[in-house]
């Protein structure tokens, strides 16, 4: 299976985020701990995980908070033992919407960190 292949089965579950904020929320801590026993069974596989917002806010501060977001899930990944070499991280902004409404509805969903599998 091409990396292609395995990102589009998305192996590894994004966690979002409350307005504003980047704290690893209880509901995404127990998505992170399944991230990271799949990331146990395959101890060669390598991520990026990119920082998302909303629209609301400059692109600067957006940039600022995507980082905070990857970095607060990279950390809390790393907390439960997965190697920090194997985890980049990347801030997206306000740039990839998942969902492109402008309504809280949407924008919630593009408060993320959401996991790309490198390498395997």
């Amino acid at each position: 299976m091409s990396l292609e292949e395995l990102n589009e089965t998305a192996p590894l579950a994004p966690v979002f985020f409350n307005y504003d904020e980047s704290e690893v929320l209880p509901q995404a801590q127990g998505i992170l701990a399944q991230n990271a026993n799949w990331l146990r069974q395959w101890p060669s596989t390598r991520v990026r995980i990119e920082g998302h917002c909303d629209e609301r806010g400059t692109n600067e501060y957006n940039l600022a908070l995507g980082d905070s977001r990857s970095t607060s899930a990279r950390d809390y990944l790393i907390s439960l033992g997965i190697e920090p070499s194997r985890i980049a991280t990347v801030s997206r902004g306000e740039e990839s919407p998942f969902c492109a409404q402008s309504e809280e509805s949407c924008w919630s969903q593009n408060r993320r960190a959401h996991f790309v599998v490198t390498a395997k």
